[in-house]
Parts: structure tokens; sequence; C-alpha cells
């Protein structure tokens, strides 16, 4: 670990670091294993280069909302704070945090269980039920996702040129007729409040029985709820070929547990996930061998949504 950090954390937080391994998914970020001989930890030193102070003040609340959310159960890590403060400046300009080590593996979509996914179900409802008893103040509004839309299709079109990978092209031409296609009021018929925003595999921990730990809540704002679900469906029951419905399935009967959901609901959170993560995946860059890591298979998950969407009408009339 950096040594002004180690120190740091021995003079700030009173936990004195025996041992600690650097570990990876940090995506620029620093990521330790710490251990003080009694208890794991995870000590995150936050990039530099990818967060401005501004943004990082935007984390910080972030990770409030997460301390708040902690009183309603979810398995989600604990944050030690420093003057009631979850992130810890330096003088060098160095920014980390402390939160408990949190146990477990990742799964993907060919992994995990139905036993899991229903845990996964459970877990995402409990997230978002507690998220809708903290307070929303006036500055907290969803984005225009529609409108951000409607701008990054204009902007494609408007520098797209002919020598643009063929995949980018179809995909970009079959994205502005759905596009056309959505209601003008799509986004009021959906419930709107805080959401985790990045729920994804390398943010979830599993053992053999279910989730252990839903981590990283840095994105958390105010939004809609039903992208997270979105986002799961496409994470883990979408092999590229098809979705699997047994497994979709098991995360409705987990969620339903605590909150309503149905198959015209896992639609509709589909069609929210496209309309926010196209804008994201879909330009001619990410259809290059350049474009590299992880990424690619989120970018592949929207483009095989964009071309398969009357797979989504047809989980609608499951309902």
């Amino acid at each position: 670990m950096d040594k002004e950090i180690l120190a740091d954390v021995q003079e700030s937080y009173g936990i004195r670091i025996q041992d600690s391994i650097l570990i990876d998914g940090g995506w620029q970020n620093k990521l330790w294993n710490a251990s003080d001989g009694r208890h794991n930890y995870l000590v995150k030193r936050f990039s530099e280069s990818r967060f401005s102070h501004q943004k990082l003040m935007k984390i910080e609340a972030a990770l409030q909302r997460q301390i708040r959310l902690e009183a309603f159960g979810p398995p989600i890590p604990h944050i030690y704070l420093c003057g009631q403060r979850a992130i810890r400046f330096l003088d060098s300009g160095a920014a980390y945090m402390v939160m408990d080590f949190s146990p477990g593996k990742n799964e993907t979509c060919q992994s995990i269980t139905l036993t899991q996914m229903k845990s996964l179900g459970d877990v995402c409802a409990r997230i978002h039920k507690g998220f809708s008893q903290l307070p929303v103040s006036t500055e907290d509004a969803p984005p225009d996702i529609l409108g951000l839309l409607e701008k990054h299709l204009a902007e494609q079109r408007r520098d797209f040129s002919s020598d643009a990978p063929e995949e980018f092209q179809r995909t970009l031409f079959v994205g502005e007729n759905i596009f056309k296609q959505l209601p003008s009021g799509f986004f009021d018929r959906l419930p709107m409040g805080f959401s985790h925003e990045d729920f994804t595999p390398d943010n979830v921990l599993f053992d053999e029985k279910g989730v252990t730990a839903v981590i990283d809540f840095d994105r958390n704002c105010f939004s809609y709820p039903w992208h997270d679900i979105g986002r799961v469906v496409l994470s883990f029951a979408l092999d590229l070929e098809r979705f699997d419905i047994a497994k979709i399935q098991s995360f409705i009967d987990g969620y339903s547990e605590h909150l309503p959901l149905t198959w015209g609901n896992v639609a509709d959170a589909l069609r929210a996930a496209w309309c926010i993560e196209f804008p994201w995946w879909v330009g001619p860059y990410f259809f290059t061998d350049r474009f590299t890591g992880k990424a690619v298979r989120y970018r592949r998950e929207i483009q095989w949504l964009t071309e398969n969407w009357e797979e989504v009408n047809r989980l609608q009339e499951r309902s």
C-alpha cells in the first residue's frame, strides 16, 4: 500500500495495517485488501487522473447515501468515516476511503445459478426499497434521458462517415428507428428515485447460496431504479443469443418478495437501460479493435438489444 495512505490510515482511523494486497477491479483506482490482524478492510485510492475534486464531491454524496442505506439491512460494505466524511483527502492530492472487505466471488450469465439469481432479485429490491426511504431534495431530479439519447443520435448522424465500422453503422441505423418508435412520455411511467446505477457482475459478490455483497455505490444517484433491473437482466440473463427466461423469472420471484415486479416491468426496464446506455456504447470507436476490456461486453449487450428489440416485446407479452 502507498506509504502515505498506510500512515494516514493509522493516524486518522486508528487502524494499524499489518498486511495489504493490491487487487484487481479498480478501473484506474487502486484497491487493497488490508488487514490489521483481526479484521479485513478494503482501502480504495481514487484515480487522480480520472476524478477531479468536483467529481469526488459527487461521489462523497453518493457514499453518504450508501451509509444511510446500510441501516435498512441490504448486504453492502460498511464505510468508515473520518470527520463525518467518507473520502479522506491528503495534502499531496491523494484521495482514499476505507470500508469493510466483502467476501465472495463474481458470477457471470453463464455461471450464475437460479438460487443466486433469486437472491439477486431479493437484494436489488431491498436496496431500492431502502433508497426509497431516503430524503429527496428539490435538487434531485432524473436526467432527461430521451433528450440525451436524441442529442447523441443527432451528433452521430452529423459526424457520420462511410468509413465507420459496418457494425456501428447498422446499430446506429436500427437505434434511430427504435428511438422514433418510443413514446414521448415513456419515462413518465417509470418509477423515479435513487438507484445503484452500476449493477454489473463486477459489483455483485456471491457464495453458493446467494449474494454476499453489492459494492461500488459511487455512481448511485436520483434516476430511474428500473435501470438497475435492466442492467441485471443484460448482465446475468443474456448470453448474447437469447434471454434466459428461467433466470429472469427467478430474479422476479426474489424482487417481488419486497416490491412488485412483472414481466411487463422487466421489458420496460430493458427499454430504459437501452435508452440510458446506447449513448455510452454506440459510437465508431467502440466497434474497433482499439476498444478492449470488460466494457466490450457492455457494448455487445446494447448492440444485441438493438438488433433484437422484438425480444423485449416478447417479454412484455408474458405479463
